[in-house]
């Protein structure tokens, strides 16, 4: 059990130090041009931290393959494992091979980097380029931005600025919903001063149709007692023949 035990703790260590077969990532990136006798692709950088060694050639073959349609465009294929991912730009190719597991979007992140540099480099004389010995120098920013790719550290950088972006769009619909909340809270306000407003004048013209009514009311009530004790006398000046009520005396 301990001799178990041992093996495993030795080939865990070897695997984590080794982080080839454990970690996927980048292993292969050139950049080529078809600029070969007869129009042959020809490898003018390129950087390999892997241990398949047929590699460059299968570059080639994958080249030759789409050297007919050679005009600017991305495209991916798969080998094995890993898949052989390209852009073509100006007759330039960048491509990069990455195992299967690796994030499609970083190698092609790094191929757009990589293009970017070659074209800050060489923009005066891109077209003219053909040679490995001209691209000599450009072998170590190769190997700078394989390294930025397979860490992580950019890609780090542009998610923590896309964490940025999103808390600030996130604080601004906040306070855009506070300020409608506040838009909504004075329509409220104004809306309830109308209604008390409203229901002033409602007591207002109540009290008024109140003491309309009731001057109605009494002068209703004092014509009928008008017309009640007019209507006595009337009888009264008959039965007592006539205003001398000579008959009541």
């Amino acid at each position: 059990l301990k001799a178990t035990v041992s093996v495993l703790y030795w080939f865990t260590l070897f695997n984590n130090m080794s982080g080839f077969e454990g970690d996927a990532a980048i292993r292969y990136a050139v950049v080529a041009n078809w600029g070969g006798p007869g129009g042959k692709p020809q490898l003018l950088a390129e950087v390999c931290s892997c241990t398949v060694m047929n590699v460059p050639h299968i570059t080639k073959i994958i080249l030759e393959k789409i050297a007919p349609k050679a005009e600017d465009h991305k495209i991916s294929y798969t080998y094995d494992k890993f898949l052989f991912h390209i852009i073509v730009w100006n007759k330039i190719c960048f491509l990069c091979m990455a195992d299967q597991a690796f994030d499609r979007r970083v190698p092609f992140e790094f191929l757009e980097n990589v293009k970017e540099k070659f074209h800050v480099k060489y923009s005066d004389r891109w077209g003219s380029v053909t040679t490995v010995k001209e691209l000599r120098d450009f072998v170590g920013e190769l190997s700078k931005q394989l390294e930025v790719a397979n860490t992580g550290s950019e890609d780090k950088i542009r998610m923590t600025k896309r964490d940025i972006e999103k808390a600030k769009e996130s604080i601004e619909q906040n306070i855009e919903t506070l300020l409608d909340r506040g838009e909504k809270i004075d329509i409220l306000v104004e809306k309830a001063d109308e209604l008390d407003q409203g229901a002033r004048a409602f007591r207002v013209n109540a009290k008024k149709i109140h003491w309309e009514t009731w001057k109605k009311k009494c002068m209703m009530t004092s014509f009928f007692i008008f017309l009640a004790l007019l209507v006595i006398f009337i009888i009264v000046v008959i039965a007592c023949g006539g205003f001398t009520f000579k008959k009541c005396k």
